[in-house]
């Protein structure tokens, strides 16, 4: 499994439920607006990540993940576009949840 715990894990953890969550709410998604916010939260991300990395703040192990892309692990990529989108999600579905 080296190599790919980071991938399987966010699977698990952000992908599959962000998914699931993106399907059953879709009808309630301004995709044009949650497209927009991403792209934000994708741009800051990447910043963070970089500046983070270049102070030494945290690191990545590189038996741990698929390969790098610009300084980054391309799983830190689908991170930084898959924990917001579930965020939004969640968000979401309460909201749906309490106007029942």
């Amino acid at each position: 499994m080296s190599g790919f715990e980071y991938i399987i894990l966010m699977s698990i953890f952000a992908i599959i439920p962000s998914l699931f969550l993106l399907y059953i709410l879709r009808d309630k998604i301004n995709f044009k607006n949650l497209g927009i916010a991403l792209f934000i939260l994708f741009i800051i991300g990447i910043i963070w990540d970089q500046l983070s990395l270049r102070f030494g703040i945290w690191s990545f192990s590189s038996d741990k993940i698929i390969g790098n892309l610009f300084g980054l692990p391309i799983e830190e990529y689908i991170f930084i576009i898959f924990v917001p989108l579930l965020a939004i999600m969640i968000y979401i579905f309460v909201t749906k949840i309490n106007e029942n």
